[in-house]
C-alpha cells in the first residue's frame, strides 16, 4: 500500500492521516439517525404514518447527501496529497523508500563554455536543486553521487537527504572541478547499475547529467544498451542535458617532431596541426609558441581553415643549452579551453652519439655513413664514433642512439648478447651487407629461427643483379615507409639514378615457406627483380633495419662497385631519416594523454626510494612526494634484480610534469613528462533529443530534460492538469451538496406563518 501511495502522491505521508477525515460526515449522519425515547400521542401517530409513506425516498436522498460529502472530503485529500495519475511523470521526489543515483559526466567536453557558464557548472547546479527538493522531505530520500572520472569511488553513497547532507554536498561541489580526460559514460552507468541492484528501495531513479555529444552515442553503443537494461529493471531513467546547443571549436590536435635527436644549436623542426570542428570557415588563426614558458618572437599563422578540415604547419626551434626543456603552443580561447594548448617535453643533448662498427679494417665504408649523418656536428647534431667489433664486448652501449654494423663477418657471442640487450631496451640497429659477411654464421647465430638480430636467413653467397633491360627501369624500388616519405609516390630522379649491381639474397626456401608467417618482418624496399633489399623487424622495444647491399661502393673482383648509392644525394636523406626513425622507440619524451599514469621502476643500486613530482606550473604547480616500494623483477638475462616501483596517477591537468629522482650518491636526476588534452573531446556536436530517443527505443521509463529547465524536479508540469481537474470537480460537488442539503432541510414559508 505504501509503495502505491508513493508512486501516485507527491505528499504521500499526508494521505493516510487525511483519509481519517472521511469518517466525519459518516459520524454526523449516524448522530442524526440516533433514536430517542418514543412518546405516544395522537398528532405524532399521524406524522409517523405520513413519514413511513415517504421513508424510502428520504433515506435515498440522505444517503446521496452523505456520499456527496464523503466525495468532497476525498477531493480535498487529493488536493493536499497532490495526486498525479501517471507515475512516470511524477516528481523526482516521491516520499519514503526512494533512491536517487546521480551520474555526473565530468569529461573534457563538459568544459564547453558559453558566457560565464559551462556544461559542468550547469550539471552542479542541477545536483544542488535535486538535493534541495529532497531536503523538503528530510530522511525520506536516499542520495548517491557518482563522478565519471572516479566511477569506482562514489562521492556520496546511499546518504539520507537532510540538512547535514546539503551542507556537506555544497562544500564538496564548490571544490569539484571538471576533468580534462576522455571518459566512458558506460563505466559510470555500470557503477550505477551495481549500486541500484544492491539497493532495496521501492522507487529507483537514475539521473545521468551530461552534454550528450553525438560521438558518445554513435561510437559507444554500450551506453544505450546499459540504459535500456536499467529501464527494463523498473528503474526510472532521467537524462539531463547541460549544454543548450552545439558550438564551433578550433583545436590544436598535434605538436610533434623528432625530439629524440634534438641537439644544442641545431634547428629542431616541429609540426603543429589544427582542426576546425565547426561548420564555418575560420580565417587568420594565430598560434603562439613558448619555450620554457618564454614566448618566442614569432606567430604561426593559418590563413584559412575549412569547416571540418585539419591542416598542419612546420616551424623551427633552436636550443642554446643542453638539458630538459618544455615547449607549448597556444590558441586564443574559444568554446573549449582545454584543447587550445599543447605541450611537449624535450631532452636536448650536446650531440647524439652514434656507433659505427666497420667489419673491414682496411675498408672505408664508415666514411660514407659518417659524412652522411655528420658532415658537421653543429649542422645535424650527430656525433659518430668508429670502432671495431671488439668494442661491442668491452664498453657499455646504452650511451649510443643507434649502432651501425657494416660488412661484419662474425660477432663474438658476448657481443651478440650485448647487442640483443641494447636493442631490447629500445636501441636502433642498422645492418649493411658486404663481401666479408658469413651467411652460415648469420643464419645460425643471428637469425635464430626468427628470434634474433637478423630478420631472415641468407643464401650462401652474394648475387649479381642482372643488367637493366631499358633505361625506364629503376634498381631501387621504395615503399611508402616513413624512411622514404620524401621519395615515395612520385618520380624522383635521385632514386632513379641509384645503381645496384650486387647484393645478398634472402633464402629462396624462406621466401616460399616462411615469409608470409614471419610476424613483424617487413620488406620496405626491393630491387627491380622484386627481391627484398631493405627489411625492418623488431626485437623487444627496439627496431632493426637491414640493408642487403653494402654501405659504400665496395669493389668486386671485376672492379665494379656493389652500388653507387653512397654517391647519390638521396643517401644522405635516407641516413638522416634513419637516425630519427630508429630513436623514436627509445624516447619517453613523447606526450601522453591526460589521465595516463607515470610508472616508475628504478634500479635500487642506483636510486633511492624518494621521488618528487612537480605538477604543471601553468596550473599553479605543487610538489608531490612519493615513496617507491622494493620489488624483485626479472631482467633481460632472466636473472632477478631489486627494483624500486611506484606509479603516479594524478595527471589530469594538461602540461609538463617534472620528476626529480635522487641517486644513491645524493645527486639528482630530472625527467619531464608532457600530458595533453584528448582530441576526441574537441568535437562539441550534440545529439538531439530525437536522436537520443531513437537510440534508446522511446521507452516510457526514460525522460530527457532540456538544459536550463528545472520544473521537472518539483513535478509541476506533471501535477498541474490533474489539480485543475480536481478543483473543478470540487466546485461542482459543493454546489450539488448545497442544493441537495437545502432541499432536504426544513424551511417554513413566511406568509404561511403570518396567517
Amino acid at each position: 500500500m505504501e509503495a502505491w501511495l508513493t508512486q501516485h502522491f507527491v505528499n504521500s505521508a499526508l494521505v493516510t492521516t487525511g483519509a481519517l477525515m472521511i469518517a466525519a460526515p459518516i459520524i454526523i449522519h449516524l448522530i442524526n439517525r440516533f433514536q430517542y425515547k418514543r412518546v405516544q400521542f395522537a398528532a405524532m401517530e399521524f406524522l409517523l404514518q405520513s413519514q413511513q409513506t415517504n421513508q424510502r425516498r428520504v433515506l435515498l436522498e440522505q444517503l446521496l447527501l452523505l456520499l456527496l460529502r464523503i466525495i468532497l472530503i476525498i477531493c480535498l485529500l487529493l488536493l493536499i496529497g497532490r495526486l498525479i495519475l501517471d507515475p512516470n511523470q511524477l516528481s523526482m521526489f516521491h516520499g519514503a523508500k526512494s533512491h536517487h543515483v546521480i551520474v555526473l559526466d565530468d569529461s573534457g567536453s563538459m568544459g564547453n563554455a558559453w558566457g560565464e557558464q559551462t556544461g559542468f557548472k550547469e550539471g552542479l547546479q542541477v545536483i544542488r536543486k535535486i538535493a534541495s527538493e529532497g531536503a523538503n522531505r528530510p530522511n525520506t530520500e536516499k542520495f548517491s553521487l557518482i563522478v565519471l572520472s572516479r566511477a569506482d569511488a562514489p562521492l556520496f553513497l546511499q546518504r539520507d537527504i537532510n540538512e547535514e547532507l546539503i551542507n556537506e554536498l555544497d562544500a564538496k561541489l564548490s571544490n569539484l572541478t571538471c576533468s580534462h580526460q576522455s571518459l566512458d559514460l558506460n563505466q559510470g552507468l555500470e557503477a550505477a547499475v551495481d549500486l541500484l541492484n544492491e539497493d532495496r528501495a521501492v522507487i529507483k531513479t537514475l539521473h545521468l547529467i551530461s552534454d550528450f555529444r553525438k560521438s558518445d552515442w554513435q561510437e559507444k553503443k554500450g551506453v544505450a544498451a546499459t540504459i535500456e537494461k536499467l529501464s527494463n529493471s523498473d528503474t526510472a531513467i532521467n537524462l539531463i542535458k547541460t549544454v543548450p546547443e552545439s558550438q564551433s571549436n578550433l583545436a590544436i590536435t598535434e605538436l610533434s617532431g623528432a625530439t629524440e635527436v634534438a641537439a644544442v644549436d641545431v634547428p629542431l623542426r616541429l609540426r603543429i596541426s589544427l582542426k576546425n570542428f565547426g561548420e564555418q570557415i575560420t580565417e587568420d588563426v594565430r598560434v603562439s609558441a613558448f619555450v620554457d614558458q618564454n614566448k618566442l618572437p614569432m606567430s604561426i599563422v593559418f590563413d584559412k581553415i575549412e569547416a571540418g578540415s585539419e591542416i598542419s604547419q612546420d616551424f623551427d626551434v633552436v636550443f642554446n643549452k643542453p638539458g630538459l626543456h618544455q615547449i607549448n603552443v597556444s590558441l586564443t580561447n574559444d568554446a573549449l579551453d582545454g584543447d587550445n594548448e599543447r605541450y611537449m617535453a624535450i631532452n636536448v643533448k650536446p650531440s647524439n652519439p652514434v656507433l659505427i662498427v666497420d667489419g673491414n679494417p682496411s675498408g672505408n665504408e664508415w666514411m660514407y655513413i659518417q659524412t652522411a649523418i655528420a658532415p658537421d656536428a653543429t649542422t645535424t647534431g650527430f656525433a659518430p664514433s668508429v670502432e671495431n667489433v671488439d668494442y661491442l664486448r668491452r664498453h657499455p652501449l646504452s650511451q649510443f642512439k643507434n649502432i651501425y654494423l657494416l660488412n661484419v663477418a662474425e660477432l663474438p657471442l658476448d657481443a651478440i648478447a650485448a647487442l640483443e640487450n641494447f636493442v631490447s631496451e629500445g636501441g636502433g640497429l642498422i645492418w649493411f651487407a658486404g663481401p666479408s659477411l658469413q651467411p652460415a654464421f648469420y643464419n645460425e647465430k643471428l637469425y635464430k629461427d626468427g628470434k634474433g638480430l637478423f630478420p631472415a636467413p641468407l643464401e650462401t653467397s652474394p648475387r649479381e643483379l642482372p643488367a637493366r633491360e631499358s633505361n625506364t627501369t629503376v634498381d631501387l624500388n621504395v615503399s611508402d615507409h616513413p624512411l622514404f616519405s620524401v621519395f615515395a609516390g612520385q618520380d624522383n630522379p635521385l632514386i632513379e639514378a641509384v645503381t645496384i649491381s650486387r647484393y645478398f639474397p634472402i633464402s629462396e626456401q624462406w621466401l616460399q615457406t616462411k615469409a608470409d608467417k614471419a610476424s613483424g618482418v617487413n620488406v620496405i624496399a626491393t630491387l627491380r627483380n622484386q627481391v627484398p633489399l631493405i627489411l625492418e623487424h623488431r626485437l623487444g622495444k627496439g627496431r632493426i633495419i637491414t640493408c642487403l647491399t653494402s654501405a659504400g661502393p665496395v669493389m668486386t673482383n671485376e672492379g665494379e662497385p656493389w652500388n653507387t648509392w653512397a654517391f647519390n644525394p638521396s643517401y644522405i636523406v635516407f641516413q638522416l631519416e634513419l637516425q630519427k626513425y630508429l630513436v623514436q622507440s627509445r624516447s619517453h619524451e613523447q606526450a601522453e594523454i591526460v589521465g595516463a599514469s607515470i610508472p616508475f621502476s628504478l634500479d635500487a643500486s642506483l636510486f633511492s626510494d624518494e621521488i618528487e613530482i612537480q605538477t604543471p606550473v601553468t596550473q599553479g604547480g605543487r610538489t608531490i612526494r612519493l615513496k617507491a616500494t622494493p620489488e624483485e623483477q626479472p631482467d633481460t638475462a632472466g636473472d632477478s634484480t631489486l627494483q624500486l616501483v611506484t606509479v603516479y596517477r594524478d595527471t589530469d591537468q594538461p602540461g609538463v610534469y617534472t620528476v626529480q629522482l635522487k641517486r644513491q650518491d645524493q645527486t639528482l636526476a630530472s625527467r619531464m613528462y608532457a600530458f595533453n588534452f584528448p582530441v576526441s573531446e574537441s568535437n562539441l556536436e550534440l545529439a538531439t533529443t530525437d536522436e537520443l530517443m531513437n537510440e534508446l527505443g522511446n521507452s516510457k521509463q526514460i525522460q530527457i530534460q532540456e538544459p536550463g529547465e528545472f520544473q521537472w524536479i518539483q513535478g509541476r508540469e506533471a501535477g498541474r492538469e490533474i489539480t485543475n481537474a480536481i478543483l473543478l470537480i470540487l466546485f461542482v460537488l459543493l454546489i450539488c451538496e448545497q442544493l441537495l442539503a437545502y432541499r432536504l432541510s426544513y424551511h417554513p414559508k413566511i406568509a404561511g406563518a403570518a396567517a
